[in-house]
């Protein structure tokens, strides 16, 4: 017989001072056309493209219309992992481009069903040592063409502001 295989312990939190953010934001995948911003970097022959590797850097805007304000841009990979099933594995940093976040990046890797959730496992820039999750969500498909996603982000983040803050008030032994 088997034994339980885990055990799960509270601890309190080692990092105190952080913040805590929430935004909704729309990514757009555009499959084909002019506009294309994804490219297969490697073909798959297997009947259900398992292995497949796709390079994307899609625009993430502030709202769902493909021309409203683009606020950041996931740039990574995506494989197809299934060979069963279409189960694609996505990892990503999403850059912001916008003022109050320009040049901070969130690491995001998961699975993306047309509804699922990816996971923050890092962060740079102002949103240092994020962690988190990504709720997303098709919200308009045209199949072969593109799609919009849904993106409703909840992080957590040690700012550089903050951590300058919290090394200065530290005391040390001598």
């Amino acid at each position: 017989m088997a034994g339980q295989f885990f055990e799960v312990v509270t601890v309190k939190p080692v990092l105190r001072d952080q913040c805590e953010i929430t935004m909704q934001l729309f990514l757009h995948q555009v499959v084909s056309g002019p506009n294309q911003n994804q490219e297969t970097m490697v073909p798959s022959s297997h009947p259900g493209a398992f292995g497949m590797i796709v390079i994307n850097d899609w625009p993430i805007h502030d709202a769902p219309d493909p021309n409203a304000t683009i606020v950041a841009h996931a740039r990574g990979m995506h494989v197809q992992v299934d060979q069963a099933n279409t189960t694609w594995y996505t990892s990503m940093n999403i850059e912001f481009v916008d003022d109050r976040f320009n040049g901070s990046k969130l690491q995001v890797m998961g699975t993306t069903p047309e509804k699922g959730q990816w996971a923050i496992v890092g962060g740079t820039g102002e949103l240092a040592m994020a962690y988190g999750t990504i709720d997303h969500n098709i919200v308009r498909n045209n199949p072969g063409i593109d799609a919009i996603r849904q993106l409703d982000i909840h992080a957590f983040y040690t700012s550089p502001q903050m951590a300058e803050a919290v090394q200065g008030t530290s005391t040390t032994a001598n």
